[in-house]
């Protein structure tokens, strides 16, 4: 797939850029052919002019950069009438010279003193020659791109292609990691689907094995397809809400919050729970803030970070918890705890969906590794981001709301 997209963009954008060059060689072409046929025609006009002009004004047009000279047989000029360009009797008596021995109504280009001339002759009966001359500044020019338009054709198709591989893997990065991350998805979701499923299937088969057992031998079963259906339950719903957030259909339920007193009263009944595992846990929370969130994803962004903290801090380990404000006036919820390092890898990881430290404890901790993921949705909802740093077995988690009303109350 994703070679696919990078080749068909790379193609798609090598043509264009091609199609540009190709359109911008064409235009100098049809320009200079414009002005080669205005050329001519001004030529042509010259000469028919040339017995009836009494003047200069009369013979040429006042934006004319063109002369005509008369000249005998021999070469010899006779008459030199200037329009607007500047000639000098000695390079008109060249251009009489080397013009001599053309047929008549002849028109060519010749070079005088390192300057190129457009001319167009016209041989009386009487053997005059009459020359309309206008210069030809463009005609070299036109025949060096001319004679180099097959390097430039090649050098263009060169560069283009190189332009065109860079920006297919800038453009298609984005959408390749989109793509990878649906797959890894699916499945990951199906991987950890199949467990509860499979649980599900073989109880149930031990059940209905059973079909004169009553209810109450077979709780041992039932209770564990319960259990399995619970956190399968949990699982489609946080599925769900992750879907959902990253399609941006989750509406915040915005309400202005005493923060402070939510917060207390959060990390109030959670003291239980640390005590019972032998953790310490200890909170400071700046008093009197408000701030207009959604408490309800507010409070479950807060209650993953805490028990996060909770399953990889071991007995007799703490757990910190600090809401303030930052600089900018945003809301900050602070979450450390004691324990194992995580790597700079991991910490670059730890806010994937299904990714877990140690996915040897998933089952027996009951996470499928969406935890952290939602809460990073949730403080991005709130237009925050979620951090995460370690060092010396100390980890910290930390949620900006940002974006947001976040003032302290007077």
């Amino acid at each position: 797939m994703e070679k696919k997209l990078r080749l068909r963009f790379l193609l798609i954008t090598w043509g264009l850029l091609l199609l540009l060059f190709v359109t911008l060689c064409a235009g100098v072409w049809v320009y200079y052919q414009s002005r080669s046929n205005d050329s001519a025609m001004a030529l042509q006009r010259i000469i028919m002019q040339f017995d009836t002009a009494e003047t200069a004004s009369e013979l040429f047009e006042p934006t004319l950069g063109a002369a005509a000279i008369r000249a005998a047989e021999d070469g010899t000029v006779t008459e030199l009438r200037l329009g607007r360009l500047a000639l000098s009797e000695e390079t008109a008596n060249k251009i009489a010279e080397a013009v001599k021995e053309s047929p008549a109504d002849h028109m060519d280009t010749v070079t005088v003193d390192g300057m190129e001339f457009r001319y167009l002759l016209r041989i009386t009966a009487t053997g005059e020659r009459q020359i309309a001359i206008t210069e030809n500044g463009g005609g070299a020019l036109w025949q060096n791109f001319r004679g180099y338009i097959i390097v430039f054709i090649v050098l263009a198709a060169v560069l283009s292609f190189a332009v065109s591989m860079m920006l297919s893997h800038i453009m298609t990065k984005p959408i390749a990691d989109a793509w990878q991350k649906q797959n890894d998805f699916v499945s990951d979701a199906t991987h950890e689907l199949k467990t509860p499923l499979t649980v599900i299937g073989t109880n149930t088969d031990a059940v209905l094995s059973n079909p004169e057992a009553t209810v109450g031998s077979q709780s041992k079963w039932l209770d564990s397809i319960s259990g399995e259906t619970k956190r399968m339950s949990g699982l489609v719903a946080d599925l769900l809400f992750i879907a959902k957030a990253d399609a941006g259909e989750i509406k915040l339920d915005l309400q202005p919050l005493r923060i402070s007193d939510e917060m207390e009263g959060l990390c109030m009944e959670w003291e239980s729970e640390f005590f019972e595992r032998g953790q310490i846990f200890e909170y400071a929370v700046t008093e009197n803030m408000v701030y207009s969130g959604d408490w309800a994803k507010i409070r479950r962004m807060t209650e993953v970070l805490l028990d996060n903290a909770m399953r990889y801090t071991p007995q007799g380990g703490s757990v910190h918890l600090v809401m303030n404000r930052t600089g900018k006036m945003q809301l900050q919820i602070i979450v450390s705890n004691t324990g194992e390092t995580l790597t700079v890898e991991q910490q670059k990881k730890i806010f994937d969906r299904f990714y877990r430290v140690d996915a040897s404890r998933a089952r027996e901790s009951g996470g499928y590794g969406l935890g952290l993921c939602i809460a990073s949705a949730i403080a991005q909802l709130h237009n925050g981001e979620m951090r995460v740093s370690s060092e010396g077995g100390i980890n910290v988690f930390t949620a900006i709301l940002g974006d947001a009303e976040t003032t302290m109350s007077k």
